[in-house]
C-alpha cells in the first residue's frame, strides 16, 4: 500500500491493477507468450534446410517454355521427362536438384553431372526436357552431359511457337555430342570436317544474307583471307546477343609457323620491289596495311532476329548448309538464358530444314593453354592483340 503523490489517495496493488488492465493482462499471459516464442525458435532451429527433397514441386506452365521456329520434330518414345524451373529440377515428379536463379547449386552437381539425375536416367533411351525459358544454359548443358554419362544419346526440348501462342511442340537433338571448350572443331559422328575454303567461297552470300537483318553486324568480305584449315561453325549466345560464327581451325603449330614465315617472305619481297622501283609507294603502304589474312568471320544479331519468319539467321546459315548436314557447335555463357540458344537454333534450322549435328560446349570447362605459352604471348604482342 502507498500514497499517490498527485491525487493524495491511498493505492494498493489491486487498485493499481484495476486502473491498468493492460498491465494486468501482460503479467498474466507473459509466461505463456515467452514459452510460445521459445518453442517457435526451437522449431525454426529443428526445421531442415531447403533442398530438392523437401521443396514443394511447382509445375511448369507451357507458356514458360522457350519459343522456337522449329517445333515439329517428333518426340522420342519412352523418354524420361526432366522438368526444371529456376528453383527446382525433377524427373517424373521426383526432385533431383535445387536451383538458384536458374543454375544448379554446387551441392547438387559434381564434375559436370547431377548425381541424382544420373541415377534416374540409367537405362533410358532418351530424355525429354521441359525447361523454364530463363533457366541458365549451364543447367541445360548439365542435363545433357548427365544424360550422356548415363548412356542416353538422344534428347528433345519441348518448346512453344513464337508470339503469344500456347501451342507447344518439340525440337529434337539427335545423337548430340558434349564437348569441352577448345579452338578446334570437336569430333561429331556422322559428319565430315569441312575446309575453311568452303566458307570463303560463300562469304559474299553469307554477308548479303546477314545484311537483311535490321540489327545485323556482319563481317565484311575480306579479300585477304587465309586458305586451308578446318571450318568450325558456331551458334553462340551471350546476353541479348546471338551470333553465327565461322572460324578457321585445325592447323598444327608447325603449320602456323610455316604460314607466318611464308607471309613474312611475301612482305619482304614487296619491300624489295618498292626499293627497286617495281611498285609505287601507295602499293607498298597498301601491302603493309593489309595485315594478317582473315581466319574468322562473326555475324552478330539481336535476339529478336530469331523470332520472325523468315529469320535472317536462317538465310545467313543457308549458303553453308544447303543440302549438307552441318556440324554445329553450340556455345553460351553459363548464365545466358536457355531461350536464347533454343530460339537461335530454331531460327538457324527452322521447320522444314534438315536437323544439324550438334555439339554442346560445356561452359564449366576451360580451354587448354597453348603448347608454347611464351611463344604464343610474343606472337599476340607482335600482332597488337595484347
Amino acid at each position: 500500500m502507498w500514497r499517490d503523490e498527485k491525487s493524495g489517495t491511498v493505492q494498493d496493488m489491486y487498485t493499481s491493477l484495476r486502473l491498468t488492465p493492460r498491465l494486468f493482462l501482460s503479467l498474466v499471459f507473459l509466461p505463456s507468450l515467452l514459452g510460445t516464442l521459445l518453442a517457435c525458435d526451437k522449431d525454426e532451429e529443428e526445421k531442415p534446410a531447403a533442398s530438392a527433397e523437401n521443396e514443394v514441386i511447382r509445375p511448369l506452365a507451357d507458356m514458360e517454355l522457350s519459343v522456337s521456329l522449329r517445333t515439329k520434330d517428333s518426340p522420342y518414345g519412352g523418354a524420361a521427362t526432366v522438368e526444371s524451373t529456376t528453383e527446382q529440377m525433377q524427373v517424373e515428379g521426383v526432385p533431383v536438384a535445387t536451383l538458384e536463379k536458374g543454375r544448379v547449386v554446387k551441392a547438387d552437381q559434381q564434375n559436370g553431372i547431377i548425381p541424382k539425375l544420373l541415377d534416374k536416367l540409367r537405362g533410358k533411351s532418351a530424355v525429354a526436357m521441359r525447361l523454364q525459358a530463363n533457366v541458365g544454359y549451364e543447367t541445360m548443358a548439365l542435363i545433357l552431359n548427365t544424360a550422356k554419362q548415363a548412356g542416353v544419346h538422344n534428347a528433345a526440348l519441348q518448346v512453344r511457337k513464337t508470339g503469344a501462342s500456347p501451342e507447344t511442340g518439340w525440337l529434337a537433338l539427335p545423337n548430340f555430342v558434349m564437348a569441352s571448350k577448345a579452338d578446334d572443331l570437336p569430333v561429331i559422328p556422322g559428319t565430315t570436317a569441312r575446309s575453311w575454303n568452303d566458307f570463303t567461297e560463300h562469304w559474299e552470300e553469307v554477308y548479303r544474307a546477314c545484311r537483311t537483318a535490321p540489327t545485323g553486324s556482319c563481317a565484311y568480305v575480306n579479300k585477304n583471307f587465309a586458305e586451308g584449315g578446318t571450318l568450325r561453325m558456331e551458334l553462340m549466345a551471350s546476353g541479348q546477343g546471338i551470333n553465327v560464327n565461322f572460324f578457321r581451325r585445325g592447323l598444327t603449330p608447325q603449320q602456323e609457323k610455316e604460314e607466318e614465315e611464308k607471309r613474312q617472305a611475301q612482305l619482304n619481297a614487296k619491300k624489295e620491289d618498292f626499293l627497286q622501283g617495281r611498285i609505287t609507294e601507295e602499293e607498298m603502304i597498301e601491302a603493309l596495311l593489309l595485315g594478317d589474312p582473315s581466319t574468322y568471320a562473326l555475324f552478330q544479331f539481336r535476339y529478336q532476329e530469331a523470332l520472325g519468319t523468315p529469320s535472317p539467321i536462317e538465310t545467313t546459315m543457308a549458303p553453308m548448309c544447303q543440302g549438307i548436314k552441318c556440324a554445329i557447335v553450340i556455345t553460351a555463357d553459363p548464365i545466358t538464358m536457355v531461350t536464347r540458344i533454343v530460339s537461335l537454333l530454331g531460327a538457324a534450322f527452322p521447320d522444314g530444314k534438315p536437323a544439324p549435328a550438334l555439339a554442346f560446349e560445356m561452359p564449366w570447362t576451360k580451354k587448354p593453354p597453348p603448347e608454347d605459352l611464351a611463344a604464343f604471348i610474343e606472337e599476340q604482342k607482335s600482332k597488337g592483340t595484347m
